[in-house]
């Protein structure tokens, strides 16, 4: 993996994107710190695969899935019932409207 400055790889970006196959991956700095990951990408590449792992969203996810914390059916509210959904976006479980069946 080359590792190239914000400002060398603004300067000759078509030259670094050409070159990504042949020669790996661009870490990209500035000041110093990595910012920024260029990687060769072609048609058998699985973008979503790339996106989500590296999804703190999905990981949490995923490890709560994991453990077994899932929320029952009939715990989940309504389909219509907006201000429910979004408590439950935000984690907030507290009074989610019961379904009924």
């Amino acid at each position: 993996m080359r590792i190239e400055s914000l400002r060398e790889v603004k300067n000759n970006f078509s030259e670094v994107v050409d070159t990504l196959e042949a020669k790996g991956p661009v870490l990209v700095t500035k000041n110093g710190r990595g910012r920024a990951l260029l990687i060769p990408v072609n048609d058998d590449t699985d973008l979503e695969s790339l996106i989500l792992s590296n999804s703190r969203r999905f990981w949490s996810l995923f490890d709560r899935a994991a453990s077994g914390k899932r929320t029952p059916l009939e715990a989940l509210p309504d389909l219509d019932d907006d201000a429910a959904w979004k408590r439950l976006a935000r984690g907030n479980r507290t009074a989610p409207q019961q379904r009924t069946r």
